[in-house]
């Protein structure tokens, strides 16, 4: 579980933006005017909200990337420091677009909603189904009666053993 966050708590993220959008956002942070102009608001569940930015209102949702990315920081273009790591890209589109996306059932699993299948970078696309396996369900291995019946006649077997010995093949 995340913890709540505070006003004095600093975090990373890549904001993803329309292109239009995001050339007036580069614009401004050239003239040095975007903590006037762009406001982030309403992410009461820390997933999903909107980033208005002059007149223009986008939604967006805060998807987890599936590396973390660290960035750094110089000063005199020599030497790095770290700066943070970054898990997380806020993701935003016009309303248009996410009423499309909002009248599709809901997947089974919430968490998956947000998760990102691609880096950011080209060869990163697919990552997630590429490099890492999918976990094993535990119910599927838990409930199986089979196995059960098998351990329980394993125990039997052990309990009725006259002697315990190990056969070792010669030659």
């Amino acid at each position: 579980m995340e913890k709540p966050i505070t006003e004095g708590t600093e975090r990373q993220f890549i904001l993803r933006l329309p292109q239009e959008v995001a050339s007036q956002v580069r614009q401004a942070i050239r003239e040095d005017e975007v903590g006037e102009r762009l406001q982030i608001s309403d992410f009461s569940d820390m997933k999903e909200g909107l980033v208005h930015f002059d007149d223009t209102t986008l939604t967006a949702k805060l998807m987890e990337l599936p590396c973390i990315i660290e960035s750094h920081k110089t000063l005199d273009k020599k030497s790095l420091y770290k700066t943070g790591d970054i898990c997380q890209m806020m993701v935003c589109s016009n309303k248009d677009d996410s009423n499309a996306e909002q009248e599709k059932p809901m997947k089974r699993d919430q968490y998956r909603r947000y998760q990102l299948n691609h880096g950011i970078t080209p060869p990163l696309k697919n990552v997630r189904k590429r490099r890492f396996r999918k976990t094993a369900r535990k119910n599927k291995l838990l409930e199986s009666p089979e196995v059960e019946k098998e351990v329980k006649r394993l125990i039997r077997e052990d309990l009725a053993a006259i002697n315990v010995g190990i056969l070792l093949p010669i030659g």
